[in-house]
């Protein structure tokens, strides 16, 4: 019980500081889907700086990125096996030729040997997908707090 509690104050502390970040829509909306997609891509252990960098180059918030990035950390496994199975998709293979042993396959040199055209595809391919999404839903979303804000602070004035 106390560990899903954990994990619940976690998510909602770094759901609070996003809220709390101050900027015009869109490099909020880049800095979210920066740090978001980069658990999908090939960064194993970097994601955090991945998503701080990409989010530095294309104008997002860097703030947003990496706290984003942290906040799914927790997920790296899934976004593993999503670009695997998505990979595989593209290839045309199937996910039982995928070779797992048991603890840390991911770190071995074997397993990325055999798979990792597969792993890099679906990596592409969900980064490019989910930093779309992310980075729409969040501008959508932000744009419509903002103006839902501004109307508030307009009444108040009256």
């Amino acid at each position: 019980m106390a560990a899903g509690k954990t994990f619940r104050r976690y998510c909602r502390y770094h759901y609070l500081r996003l809220l709390r970040l101050r900027d015009r829509p869109e490099p909020l909306a880049r800095g979210i889907a920066f740090g978001f997609a980069s658990g999908f891509g090939p960064f194993i252990g970097f994601g955090v700086f991945a998503a701080w960098a990409f989010a530095h180059f294309c104008g997002g918030n860097r703030v947003a990125a990496v706290i984003t990035a942290l906040l799914f950390k927790w997920a790296i496994p899934i976004f593993i096996a999503a670009n695997l199975a998505t990979g595989s998709f593209f290839l045309g293979q199937t996910l039982s030729s995928i070779p797992v042993s048991s603890s840390g396959w991911w770190f071995s040199a074997d397993f990325w040997r055999d798979v990792g055209l597969t792993f890099l595809t679906g990596s592409l391919i969900n980064t490019i997908l989910i930093f779309a999404i992310v980075y729409f839903g969040v501008r959508h979303w932000v744009g419509r707090r903002s103006r839902i804000g501004r109307r508030q602070v307009k009444s108040d004035k009256h």
